[in-house]
């Protein structure tokens, strides 16, 4: 009698829809938010609906951590195929100038990018988001070094936009890949770079990308401060001019609206067309 050949134990394959990922694997727990309050659940759920989610509101209200645990929690899940988080921030000085920092780049970078690793420290502990770090599972990047690249199978995180110009928002947006998300967040209050808020690269996408499905808006109030409501006392102290941001301005056109806008646009054709042969007349006559 021949015996027939021990098949052995058969190696699981490693794929997206492997239940222990890499990132289960170091931190041996699924991370699970705290919501504090209503609002926040429906921030991150949000989150999850959307393709971009863009998020302004006053400070205090948790837009950050809560972005950054979502995305952990995304992450985790493996049936979503996301493999990276990526945080993304314009190194821009809060009013000063901190002069010539010593050490290698990413010294020099670390005091601009400290606060995004601090909320990670926060939900998963030091030393799992450096392991993390090491697996290419989540990273910290200055705006700069996002330039150029397709982001695939990843949730980005852009923080402080009400620091960032327009051309840089257009440049970070049009990186997006397959099976991607973004969530972008700032307080249009609160601009170390631009005098008006209406100068900023978040205000821009929100006037122009409002109107598409796949966006989602979320605006956080002063009575969603979560940090301290010493916060919410102190801005009302500064005054509306400092704080305040119509929220109208984020709500979505009406089919009114709409038509005002398509009946505008013939308006606009035949003013260039004036304009045109007002020039050429000119020319003809300056010949």
């Amino acid at each position: 009698m021949t015996k027939k050949k021990s098949k052995g134990t058969v190696k699981p394959k490693e794929n997206s829809t492997d239940d222990t990922s890499k990132m289960q694997k170091i931190l041996g727990h699924r991370v699970r938010i705290k919501h504090k309050n209503q609002r926040q659940k429906e921030f991150t759920t949000l989150i999850g609906e959307k393709e971009i989610v863009i998020a302004t509101g006053v400070p205090g209200t948790g837009k950050s951590y809560l972005s950054i645990g979502k995305a952990l929690e995304l992450v985790q899940n493996k049936s979503n195929n996301y493999s990276k988080i990526k945080i993304v921030k314009p190194a821009v000085e809060a009013e000063e100038n901190l002069g010539f920092l010593p050490g290698d780049l990413k010294e020099k970078l670390q005091p601009h990018l400290a606060s995004s690793m601090d909320i990670v420290d926060k939900i998963i502990g030091e030393q799992n988001r450096v392991k993390m770090e090491d697996e290419g599972i989540i990273s910290v990047e200055p705006l700069g070094f996002v330039r150029g690249k397709t982001l695939d199978n990843s949730i980005v995180i852009i923080e402080e936009a009400q620091n960032i110009s327009p051309h840089q928002m257009k440049t970070l947006l049009t990186r997006i890949g397959k099976n991607s998300k973004y969530i972008i967040s700032g307080d249009l209050g609160q601009s170390d770079r631009f005098k008006r808020f209406t100068d900023t690269g978040l205000y821009d996408i929100i006037m122009r990308l409002k109107t598409m499905d796949e966006i989602g808006l979320f605006v956080f109030n002063p009575e969603d401060i979560v940090r301290n409501p010493l916060i919410s006392k102190i801005l009302n102290k500064y005054g509306k001019d400092d704080n305040f941001i119509d929220l109208n301005i984020f709500d979505k056109p009406t089919k009114k609206e709409k038509n005002n806008e398509e009946e505008f646009k013939p308006n606009i054709s035949k003013l260039n067309k004036l304009l045109i042969n007002v020039k050429y007349k000119l020319y003809k006559l300056s010949i």
